[in-house]
């Protein structure tokens, strides 16, 4: 599965997707990350058959600010990063924040996102970040910041568990000074070309590295096939977020995800129905983000379609019953 999103933003950086089989390889991608608005995600690594694993106002938006809403408990989000106007308008009917793999907003919405009503949600996405001018540059009112974009692959940060440790303090500083949700490195399956192919070991190895470190919350990346179990499209989802929550006391951020073998659109769609309604029902998940506003390396997840037009996916994600708790 190749790497890159349809939208090629010049100066894309590519540091985005292995294959989603367990014999994933590196498809030749850098460990450098991406630029602004690029895109930073799409590993999906081998959890396919799905056990859980081992051991915005105009348009419709929200009357609130954006930082309200997500205070009051709006969970929905998206990964994406190269909306326009008219693609952020569509989706704050039912989207409350986004990130895009970088410390500053799309070019497309840098000037409009606020007034629409999405929050904005920057990364600290590997090494070679300066944090200095995720400080300097990332915008005033935020209120969280991500770490680490899967550092456990080789095609994603790349570094070790005790190198994220290391790194970690430059990270908290920023998230210290500004106030913000420090939320962990963003892990997910490895199926090849890996630091550790087992998120928990890497968290656990994280930890233990990085004694006092803050984390708030932590990310976390799934992708699993389409069927389920049970009824549930969405059941193996659910059964890797249980072993999450079972294994960390932290809220729970899960920063992409998506069906992975979706043979047609209402495969991903019934997949997506029974994803959210079992996360906006999931009192420890604080936050989850649909990957992705359009892309070409994993199959139906398109949430946008030309211009300012939701895809019948996107139509479902937006429209999609809210926990009582957010009041937009």
């Amino acid at each position: 599965m190749k790497a890159i999103l349809s939208l090629g933003l010049a100066g894309l950086l590519a540091a985005c997707s292995s294959s989603s089989s367990s014999d994933t390889s590196n498809d030749g991608t850098t460990n450098d990350p991406p630029a602004q608005g690029g895109n930073g995600g799409a590993s999906n690594g081998g959890s396919g058959s799905g056990g859980a694993g081992g051991g915005g106002n105009d348009g419709g938006g929200s009357t609130k600010t954006p930082e309200e809403q997500t205070a009051s408990g709006c969970k929905r989000g998206v990964a994406y990063g190269y909306h326009s106007k008219a693609d952020m308008q569509a989706l704050s009917k039912g989207v409350s924040w986004w990130y895009n793999w970088a410390f500053e907003p799309d070019e497309g919405v840098k000037n409009d996102y606020k007034s629409i009503g999405v929050e904005y949600v920057p990364m600290v996405w590997g090494a070679k970040v300066d944090t200095a001018q995720v400080q300097a540059k990332a915008p005033q009112g935020v209120s969280a910041l991500l770490g680490f974009n899967e550092p456990n692959f080789n095609a994603q940060a790349n570094l070790s568990a005790k190198d994220a440790a290391a790194l970690w303090p430059n990270v908290q500083a920023v998230a210290d000074a500004r106030k913000l949700t420090l939320v962990s490195p963003a892990v997910n399956f490895c199926g090849g070309g890996c630091q550790d192919t087992d998120p928990f070991k890497y968290l656990g190895d994280f930890f233990a590295s990085c004694s006092g470190c803050r984390v708030d919350a932590i990310a976390v990346h799934i992708y699993v096939g389409c069927k389920g179990e049970n009824g549930n499209h969405a059941q193996w989802l659910i059964n890797h977020i249980k072993n999450y929550e079972s294994k960390f006391t932290q809220p729970i951020w899960l920063t992409e995800f998506a069906c992975d073998d979706a043979k047609n659109a209402q495969e991903q769609q019934d997949f997506l129905v029974d994803a959210v309604k079992y996360l906006e029902s999931d009192p420890r998940v604080a936050r989850y983000a649909w990957f992705a506003g359009r892309a070409d390396n994993v199959p139906f997840v398109d949430l946008l379609g030309s211009d300012g037009q939701l895809t019948p996916l996107g139509q479902a994600y937006v429209n999609a019953p809210h926990d009582p708790a957010c009041t937009r």
